[in-house]
C-alpha cells in the first residue's frame, strides 16, 4: 500500500506529546533517554502493559473512549506507528477544543491510590439518595482523591466535594451564577405547579428550561477548557491506582470507563444501587432508559460490584453469569461481589430530641411513577372522609412523569385534606421532618434497598413499608407491612398509629456506618 503523506508537527505540539510520554514512562519504571523523541518515547509506551491507551494519552493529553481505542487500533493495523499517530494528531487539530487539550494538557499524579468519580454530584444542586450514598462514603475519609470528569474531553481534575453540598438557606453562596441557575431551573420551577395558570406557564417553560440548563452547563465546561487560566490544563494519571462509582455516570462517561475495563488499566469497583431499569423498565424515565442500559454494561465489565442490598448482589452474580455466555474472553473476566446495607447518612437522634407532632405523616420519595404516592394521597382521602385528623408530608424532589400526582395533590388541597410537598430539603431539614413524624412511607413499587427507612429508624420513627423485597426484609416491631395498591389497609394502618401517637424520639442505634462502608470500599487487604 503507498504511504500517504503527512505533515509534520510543530515544535511545539512535539514538546507537548514527549512531556506527557516522559511523564508515563517515569510512572512506568521505565528510563528514557534525554535524546529520545515523541515518536520513540510513545512507541514505548505502546511495548508496555496496557501500552495502547497509555500512548493514546501521551498522544493527545486525554483518555479514549472505547470507540476511539478500536479506531486508532483499526489505524495501526494498516499504517505503521508514526503515521497512525500522526495521523491522530492532525485529526486532533480540527477541533478547536482537542487541539487546546493536545498542546496544554499535563499530566499529574493523584494525591491518594484511591480515586472517587463525583461528577454528577460535584455539578448537581439537589440531594438524592444515591449523592447521600456518594457524600457518605468520601466525606472525611483520609488518602481518597475525589474527581469529576470535564465535560466529555477525556480530562479528569480532583473536586473537593463538600463545598458543593447544598445546605440549608445556602443553596447559591458556592456556586457561580451558572450553577445557582441550574439549581433554580432544576429545582424552583416545579413550585409553578400551585394553580392552574401557572402549571401551563411552567409546562410550556420546561423545554426552555432544559435547553437553558445543557447550554449553561456546556459554556462552564467550554469556559475552563478552551479558554481556561493559564496555559496549562492539568490532567490526573490513572496509573497504579483504583477508581470507586459511587453514582451512575453520564454515558460518555461510561464509554470512557469500558476503554478503562476492556483493556485492564487500572482496577475499577461499582457501587450497585438496583436493577430497576432492567426489570422496570416503565418506572424510568423515557429519556433515561437507554443511558441507564448503558450503565448496565460498566456493572457488568467492573472487576468489584459492591451492592446496597442481598438481593441487588443476587441479581447481580445471576445477569453476569448470563453476559459470560456470550463470549469466552467475558468468561476468563474476575468479578468480585459483596454487598453491605446502607446506613442512615443522618445522625441518629438522641433521648427526647425530638419532640412528635402528633398528626405528621411522611412520606419519602420523588414525585415518579414507582414511588406510588397515589396509594398514600388515596389513604389520606379515605381517613379525611371519616374525619381522622391526618397531615401528609411529600418528601422529594419534582421527579417526572408526575402530572396525575400533582393533580391529585391539589385535589386533595382544595377538599380541605392537609398534604404538602418538601422537596431539595437539607439533611438537616429532612431529619427534623422524619424526627416530628409519628411514622415515614416507603410503599415503593421497586426499590433496591430503601434508605429513608433506615433514616426514620435512626431517628426512632415508625415505618410502614409495601411488600416486596428488599423493603419487607426489614424487621422489627416498628416496621409494619402493606400490600400496593391497598389503600384502604395503608389507611387502617395510619389510622392505628395515630391512635397510638408518640411523644418524643425512640433513640435507636444504628448498626451499620459509614465507616464500615468505607472500610469495605478503601481497605487495600
Amino acid at each position: 500500500m503507498r504511504a500517504r503523506k503527512t505533515n509534520p508537527l510543530s515544535t511545539e505540539c512535539e514538546a507537548a506529546i514527549l512531556k506527557r510520554a516522559r511523564f508515563i514512562l517515569c510512572r512506568m519504571g521505565v528510563e528514557a533517554s534525554t535524546e529520545i523523541n515523541w515518536i520513540d518515547a510513545t512507541l514505548l509506551i505502546t511495548s508496555m502493559e496496557g501500552g495502547l491507551y497509555f500512548t493514546w494519552l501521551a498522544l493527545t493529553g486525554c483518555y479514549p473512549t472505547k470507540f476511539e481505542l478500536e479506531n486508532f487500533h483499526s489505524t495501526l493495523s494498516i499504517y505503521d506507528f508514526e503515521r497512525a499517530a500522526l495521523d491522530l494528531v492532525h485529526q486532533r487539530f480540527k477541533s478547536i477544543l482537542a487541539q487546546r487539550l493536545l498542546l496544554c494538557v499535563v499530566l499529574i499524579d493523584p494525591k491518594n491510590t484511591h480515586l472517587v468519580d463525583v461528577t454528577h454530584t460535584s455539578s448537581a444542586p439537589y440531594l438524592t439518595g444515591i449523592q447521600r450514598v456518594v457524600y457518605g462514603v468520601t466525606e472525611g475519609v483520609p488518602n481518597v482523591t475525589t474527581f469529576a470528569w470535564i465535560g466529555s474531553s477525556g480530562v479528569l481534575s480532583e473536586r473537593i466535594l463538600s463545598r458543593y453540598k447544598p445546605d440549608a438557606g445556602n443553596a447559591h453562596s458556592k456556586r457561580g451564577w451558572r450553577e445557582s441557575l441550574v439549581f433554580f431551573l432544576h429545582s424552583l420551577v416545579p413550585v409553578l405547579d400551585k394553580s392552574p395558570i401557572s402549571k401551563r406557564v411552567r409546562r410550556s417553560s420546561l423545554p426552555l428550561a432544559r435547553k437553558i440548563k445543557k447550554w449553561l452547563i456546556s459554556s462552564e465546561i467550554r469556559k475552563l477548557l478552551v479558554s481556561g487560566r493559564g496555559p496549562e490544563i492539568q490532567n490526573i494519571l490513572l496509573l497504579n491506582v483504583k477508581i470507586t462509582i459511587p453514582e451512575i455516570p453520564a454515558p460518555q462517561h461510561i464509554f470512557l470507563y469500558e476503554a478503562i475495563l476492556e483493556n485492564s488499566v487500572i482496577p475499577i469497583q461499582v457501587i450497585l444501587y438496583d436493577f430497576i431499569p432492567l426489570f422496570h423498565a416503565w418506572t424510568v424515565h423515557p429519556n433515561n432508559r437507554g443511558n441507564l442500559n448503558i450503565y448496565l454494561r460498566l456493572i457488568l465489565l467492573a472487576d468489584r460490584v459492591i451492592s446496597i442490598s442481598n438481593l441487588v448482589q443476587n441479581q447481580a452474580k445471576l445477569i453476569s453469569k448470563a453476559f459470560k455466555l456470550e463470549r469466552t474472553e467475558w468468561q476468563n473476566r474476575s468479578q468480585f461481589f459483596d454487598y453491605l446495607p446502607l446506613p442512615s447518612g443522618l445522625k441518629s437522634a438522641t433521648l427526647e430530641e425530638f419532640r412528635k407532632d402528633p398528626l405528621l405523616v411522611v412520606m419519602a420519595g420523588s414525585l415518579e411513577p414507582r414511588k406510588n404516592h397515589m396509594q398514600f394521597l388515596d389513604a389520606l382521602e379515605i381517613l379525611n372522609n371519616r374525619d381522622i385528623p391526618i397531615k401528609g408530608v411529600i418528601l422529594g424532589t419534582a421527579g417526572w412523569e408526575n402530572e396525575e400526582i400533582l393533580d391529585r395533590i391539589h385535589q386533595l388541597q382544595n377538599e380541605g385534606v392537609s398534604i404538602r410537598r418538601a422537596g431539595n430539603l437539607s439533611d438537616s431539614e429532612i431529619r427534623e421532618q422524619i424526627g416530628k413524624a409519628q411514622v415515614l412511607l416507603q410503599i415503593s413499587e421497586a426499590e433496591g434497598f430503601g434508605l429513608p427507612i433506615s433514616e426514620a429508624l435512626a431517628l426512632g420513627t415508625r415505618v410502614i413499608v409495601s411488600n416486596i423485597s428488599p423493603l419487607k426484609e426489614w424487621e422489627g416491631d416498628r416496621v409494619q407491612i402493606v400490600e400496593l395498591h391497598d389503600s384502604v389497609k395503608l389507611a387502617e394502618l395510619l389510622s392505628e398509629i395515630l391512635q397510638n401517637r408518640e411523644n418524643s424520639t425512640k433513640y435507636i442505634q444504628q448498626i451499620i456506618s459509614w465507616k464500615a462502608w468505607t472500610d469495605l470500599l478503601y481497605s487495600n487487604s
